[in-house]
C-alpha cells in the first residue's frame, strides 16, 4: 500500500505552509539582509562591488582568508588521522567502560570551544604550567609559546571538534552489516586492508558529514583564535570589524564581507558534501545490524595498545574540563605551576550575584526547544512521510545554517527585527525572546536530522494499519509514530539543549544586561580583566550541566545519536 505519498493531504500542506514561513522568517531573512547589506553603498543605499573590490585588493583582509581556509584543511586532518581510529576501536572492540569513553569522547564539542582555549592557555602558554616546570627544572632558559601560530589554532580546534568525526565514523561503522567484513576476510582481506578498503569506503557518507561541521565551524570560529591571540582569520576579523568598528563604515564593511565569504566556503562545502552522500548513499538488502554492529574480540598486545589508544585521547579531552575545575576553585594561580590558594568564593560569587547567568541558560536552551521541536518534528515528517514539491527545499534551508556562521545569524537578527512589531510597538531585538529565538533557529539541524533519522527507521506498515482502521492522520502521528520515534526524538532533544548552551557566536551581538548566558558570562568576566577564578566557575558549572546531559545521552547514543550529525 502506498497512503503515505499518493496524494498530498490538506494538513500536510498546512504544516508544509507553517515551516517555509518560518525558515523564510527565522533562517532565510536574517542572512539575506546581511548578504543585500555587502552590497549596499552606505550613503546612497545604491548597489555596489565597491566593498569586494576593496576587501580582496587588501593584502591583510586576503592574508585572513588563507589563514583561515588552511586553519579548516588542517584541522580536517588531524582530526581524521586521530578520529577515525577511535571510532573504530569504540565501535568494534568491546571495551570495559565503552560508555564512559564515548560520552567523554563527546565533552569536547559540547563545551564552548573557548572554554578549551582558555585551559590550554594555562597549560601551554608563555607563563602556563608546562614552560614553568620546564625553567624551574632548568630544562629552558626562556619560555616557550606552544600556541602561538596557526598550529596553536590547529590544536585547539582539532581537540575541539574531533567529537564530529568521532560521532559520524562511528554511527557509520555500526550501521555495517558484520556479513560484508566477513566475506572480505574469508577472501583474505584481515585487519588495516579490510578497514581501508571495505570498511572506509562504506562510512565515507557519514565521515563526510563529519568534515563539514569541522570545516564550517573552524571558519565561523572568531573567539578561540582571538584568544589564542590570532586576529588574521575570517571570522576574527569580522567580529572585530562589526562589533568594535562599528561608526567606522569602511571597516564596518569589510567585517560584512569577511562573514559573508566565510558563509560562501561554508555553503561550497556543504553542496559538495550534499554531493558526495548523495552519490555515495549506500542501499543494502541484508540480514541487518545489531544495536552495536559488529563487535571484534580482541586480546593482548592488540587489546592493551587499543585501550593506551583511547586513554591518550581521553587525557587530551579531559584536560581542559580538569583545568577549569581545578581554576574554579582556585584564588591564586599566577606565575606558578599549581594554585597556592583553593577557595569556593568563585562558585558562590556565581550563585549569589550573578545568578541570571546560569537562569538564562537554562531557560532560554528550554524555550529554544520547545520552539525547535515541532519545527523538528514538522520537517521530519514532511520529508519521510509526503511527497510536498519543495519539501527538500525546506529541508536545505534549514540544514544551510549550520554552514552560516553565527556573526551572521547575529547581525541578521539584530538588523532584521529591529522593527516594531504590531500591537507591541517594540522590536524583537529589543525583547529578551530574541535569544531563544536565534538558539531555536542555530541549533535546529542537530535536533531535525536526529528526528528524521529515526522517522526512516520508523516502519510504515505500522501507520499504513492504523490509517486502514479509520485513524486520522494526527491520531496516527500523537499515538503510533511519535512513541516509537520517541528515543531518537529524546536524543536529538538533549544534544540540541546542551548545544544552545553554549551558543555564543550569534547571541553575543544581541544579548543586553540582564540577559548574559553562562557562555557570554565567561568571555564578559574573561574580557573585563577579573581574576579567571570567576569565569572558571562559569565554566565548571557548564561543565557539569554538559556532563550529566551527556551521560545520559551515551545512553540513548549509537546509531540514533548519528542521525544528528548527517547532512
Amino acid at each position: 500500500m502506498k497512503l503515505f505519498k499518493s496524494t498530498i493531504q490538506l494538513g500536510d500542506f498546512l504544516v508544509f505552509t507553517l515551516l517555509i514561513l518560518y525558515a523564510a522568517l527565522f533562517v532565510l531573512y536574517p542572512i539575506l539582509l546581511v548578504v543585500v547589506e555587502s552590497f549596499r553603498e552606505p550613503t546612497t543605499q545604491a548597489f555596489t562591488f565597491s566593498h569586494y573590490i576593496k576587501f580582496f585588493s587588501d593584502p591583510y583582509y586576503y592574508r585572513c582568508l588563507i589563514n583561515s581556509l588552511s586553519a579548516a584543511l588542517l584541522t580536517v586532518i588531524v582530526t581524521s588521522l586521530i578520529g577515525i581510529p577511535l571510532a573504530y576501536i569504540l565501535s568494534r572492540y568491546k571495551l570495559a567502560g565503552k560508555t564512559l569513553y564515548t560520552a567523554l569522547s563527546l565533552l569536547p564539542i559540547l563545551l564552548p570551544p573557548y572554554v578549551g582555549a582558555f585551559a590550554f592557555i594555562i597549560l601551554f602558554g608563555k607563563a602556563g604550567v608546562l614552560n614553568l616546570l620546564l625553567l624551574e627544572h632548568n630544562i629552558i632558559r626562556e619560555p616557550i609559546d606552544f600556541l602561538n601560530g596557526l598550529h596553536g589554532v590547529v590544536f585547539v580546534e582539532s581537540i575541539h571538534l574531533l567529537p564530529f568525526v568521532v560521532i559520524t565514523s562511528a554511527a557509520g561503522m555500526t550501521q555495517i552489516d558484520p556479513s560484508f567484513e566477513e566475506i572480505a576476510e574469508v577472501a583474505g582481506a584481515h585487519g588495516f586492508y579490510r578497514t581501508l578498503t571495505i570498511t572506509l569506503p562504506l562510512i565515507s557518507p557519514q565521515y563526510v558529514s563529519g568534515v563539514f561541521l569541522v570545516m564550517s565551524y573552524v571558519l565561523g570560529d572568531w573567539l578561540t583564535p582571538l584568544i589564542l591571540g590570532q586576529k588574521d582569520y575570517l571570522a576574527s576579523v569580522a567580529y572585530l570589524n562589526i562589533a568594535y568598528h562599528f561608526t567606522d563604515i569602511e571597516r564596518k564593511y569589510m567585517g560584512i564581507i569577511a562573514a559573508v565569504l566565510a558563509s560562501i566556503f561554508s555553503v561550497i562545502v556543504l553542496l559538495a558534501a550534499r554531493y558526495f552522500i548523495e552519490k555515495k548513499s549506500y542501499t543494502v538488502l541484508s540480514k541487518g545490524t545489531t544495536a552495536e554492529g559488529r563487535v571484534i574480540p580482541i586480546r593482548g598486545v592488540k587489546k592493551a595498545l587499543a585501550y593506551l589508544y583511547v586513554a591518550v585521547i581521553m587525557l587530551f579531552v579531559l584536560l581542559s574540563p580538569f583545568v577549569i575545575s581545578v581554576a574554579a576553585f582556585s584564588r591564586r594561580w599566577v606565575l606558578t605551576p599549581f594554585p597556592s590558594y583553593w577557595t569556593f568564593e568563585n562558585i558562590r560569587m556565581l550563585f549569589i550575584e550573578l545568578p541570571n547567568y546560569i537562569w538564562n541558560t537554562i531557560v532560554y536552551s528550554t524555550l529554544a526547544t520547545l520552539v525547535a521541536l515541532p519545527v523538528a518534528l514538522g520537517t521530519s515528517y514532511i520529508l519521510a512521510r509526503t511527497n510536498i514539491p519543495g519539501k527538500n527545499f525546506l529541508d536545505g534551508i534549514l540544514v544551510s545554517i549550520l554552514a552560516i556562521p553565527g556573526i551572521m545569524v547575529g547581525v541578521g537578527y539584530l538588523i532584521g527585527f529591529d522593527y516594531p512589531i504590531p500591537f507591541i510597538n517594540e522590536s524583537l531585538s529589543r525583547i529578551w525572546l530574541i535569544m531563544p529565538l536565534v538558539l531555536a533557529a542555530r541549533r535546529l539541524p542537530y535536533l531535525a536530522r536526529n528526528t528524521h533519522a529515526s522517522f526512516l527507521q520508523l516502519e510504515k506498515s505500522l501507520e499504513e494499519a492504523a490509517y486502514v482502521a479509520g485513524s486520522s492522520r494526527l491520531l496516527t502521528f500523537l499515538t503510533i509514530s511519535l512513541p516509537l520515534i520517541m528515543r531518537g526524538v529524546f536524543a536529538g532533544m538533549i544534544l540540541f539543549f546542551v548545544m544552545a548552551m553554549q551558543e555564543i557566536s550569534s547571541t553575543i551581538f544581541l544579548y543586553k544586561p540582564g540577559w548574559e548566558t553562562l557562555p557570554i558570562g565567561i568571555y564578559l568576566q574573561w574580557n573585563r580583566g577579573t581574576e579567571f577564578g570567576v569565569p572558571a566557575a562559569a565554566a565548571f558549572i557548564l561543565i557539569v550541566l554538559t556532563l550529566l546531559l551527556l551521560l545520559l545521552l551515551s545512553k540513548i547514543g549509537g546509531r540514533v545519536l548519528g542521525g544528528a550529525f548527517s547532512i
